[in-house]
């Protein structure tokens, strides 16, 4: 059975929430770990 991984995405940019390289990176580590992932964001 895969671990469930939820990764939080908000905002846009370094300054401002999750910046498209380390939310890119972490998800390719969870993906090569085996991970069941899914990407979640706040609705306004």
């Amino acid at each position: 059975m895969k671990t469930k991984v939820a990764v939080i995405l908000s905002g846009c940019g370094v300054h401002d929430g999750a910046e498209i390289q380390e939310s890119l990176l972490t998800l390719l580590a969870l993906e090569k770990a085996g991970a069941e992932v899914s990407c979640l964001a706040p609705v306004r």
